[in-house]
């Protein structure tokens, strides 16, 4: 291991001294910026997520949340409106078990159900929703988009009515009081509520109900309509009707005369929908209990010495079965009241060959279902007119688009323009380091020697001048003998 990181230095000390001061900056940028980069992204992940879990009403039930948090030992920080408190995300279960035990609810009184009894029944405290119930409930409404604050009362009759058989006044029942941001829409958000508190408060959907903080609006689960609809559900239905029953017909004359013809439909339905419920009753009698009870009884004799008698009675107690189930019965969905079509259709229909106007309404009527039992014949009104010419739009091909194409093929020419940069930016270093090595080369003394000869000191001179005579004599002895002959020449002259 020791020999595998010494060749690992040596390789890096090697290649850093072949770079340049340029390349020696851009490699400790990049390596500085990685560093900061990771640092900041281990910092950003160690710090801890505030998430709120306690929502107040009045000064009071704030100071006594802070209170149990830090009873708890859990740290927390005001939230920017000061009625809401938040602590860390791994301490959200600590916190909510303390906000739970000192009585408080997120933004709601501890009492359930009344409370200005000094002296309450067993029978009623068993029958209360505990607080950390409805707890639970506030919390799983808040989850959904658009809720600012939600309250939740709940909690059973205190006592039952005798002699009378009224089962329903004795189901628990909840009220859900909603605050929504502007523009969102009340009646979905009351459904999901409704069905959050049903679940959490194990009580039927239809005992509880929905409001809104202003009081303007209520929600409640009806059973006898789909999915609790009501109104909005109804007029819902009509349109979807309407629209289904004109496309299907639209589209089947553009299949005959594209942009020649244009129908609607309109669609009433029967607002006089109902579901009833009714008891079965047996056709016979049928014992559900039976109870039996003896008793002896003693008749003294008339005569002085007659003796008393003693008689056995047994009295049997039966309870017979009033009902044995429901039926309910009434129409899945409501019966179409009355219908209405407007067709119109081009002019130039009439001068073409086999076009007949009665074939045409014909098929409509068929298409759209019109009975002639039920809808009027001034309802199905037709109109004569110019259509604007339609302009066909050129054919596109079938091909991908430019955005799939994008989405297919930009991770792979990521990945290779990635390693393309990287190729460039390597031969890039190695093309500078060798070219700094041939410069160094040519500075060598051999280079140096291509200087001119006037341009370099006497002392230089005379080594030039001695090396060429060595150099002279070693490729040519004869040359010797040259020049002495030439020097004495010269020194006789």
């Amino acid at each position: 291991m020791r020999n595998v990181m010494n060749d690992i230095l040596s390789q890096s000390k090697g290649i850093w001294s072949r770079l340049d001061a340029g390349q020696r900056f851009v490699v400790t940028a990049v390596t500085v910026a990685t560093i900061v980069g990771l640092g900041a992204i281990v910092w950003f992940a160690g710090q801890p997520s505030y998430e709120t879990v306690f929502t107040s009403k009045s000064g009071e039930e704030i100071g006594r949340a802070k209170t149990a948090l830090q009873s708890a030992g859990v740290t927390f920080e005001p939230g920017d409106d000061g009625r809401t408190l938040r602590v860390e995300r791994r301490k959200i279960g600590l916190a909510n078990q303390a906000i739970i035990e000192a009585g408080l609810t997120g933004g709601e009184t501890a009492a359930v159900g009344g409370g200005f009894s000094l002296i309450e029944d067993a029978e009623t405290k068993a029958y209360k929703l505990d607080a950390a119930t409805r707890g639970s409930v506030v919390a799983a409404i808040l989850q959904l988009e658009g809720v600012l604050q939600v309250t939740v009362t709940a909690s059973r009759p205190r006592a039952r009515a005798a002699f009378r058989d009224r089962d329903a006044d004795q189901k628990p029942t909840a009220t859900v009081i909603l605050k929504l941001r502007n523009g969102v829409s009340f009646e979905a958000i009351a459904r999901a509520a409704s069905s959050l508190a049903s679940s959490q408060l194990t009580l039927p959907p239809q005992n509880i109900e929905v409001v809104s903080a202003a009081g303007n609006q209520r929600f409640r689960h009806d059973p006898e309509r789909e999915g609790g609809g009501g109104t909005s559900e109804f007029l819902t239905l009509q349109r979807s009707l309407s629209d289904e029953r004109t496309r299907m017909a639209q589209e089947r004359l553009d299949q005959l005369w594209p942009g020649k013809t244009s129908v609607s439909v309109s669609v009433v339905l029967d607002t006089l929908w109902e579901i009833r419920s009714e008891k079965v009753v047996p056709t016979e009698a049928l014992v559900s209990s039976e109870t039996s009870r003896k008793d002896a009884t003693s008749t003294p004799g008339k005569a002085a010495d007659a003796s008393s008698s003693t008689s056995k009675n047994e009295t049997k107690d039966r309870k017979f079965v009033t009902e044995i189930g429901e039926r309910r019965t009434g129409k899945s969905m409501p019966d179409v009241k009355r219908m209405t079509v407007a067709l119109l259709y081009d002019r130039s229909l009439e001068q073409t060959q086999g076009f007949i106007k009665d074939d045409l309404m014909n098929t409509v009527k068929a298409i759209v279902g019109w009975d002639p039992a039920r809808d009027q014949p001034e309802a199905f009104s037709t109109m004569v007119g110019d259509f604007a010419p339609v302009v066909l739009a050129e054919e596109m091909s079938t091909g991908p688009s430019m955005g799939e194409l994008a989405l297919r093929w930009g991770p792979t020419v990521g990945q290779v323009l990635g390693v393309v940069v990287v190729v460039m930016f390597l031969r890039g270093l190695f093309k500078r380091s060798s070219s700094s090595s041939a410069a160094a080369s040519a500075t060598s003394p051999a280079a140096k020697s291509e200087v001119a000869e006037e341009d370099l000191p006497p002392e230089e001179q005379q080594k030039r001048m001695r090396r060429e005579i060595e150099r002279s004599i070693a490729n040519d002895p004869a040359a010797l003998a040259k020049l002495l002959e030439t020097w004495l020449v010269e020194q006789k002259a």
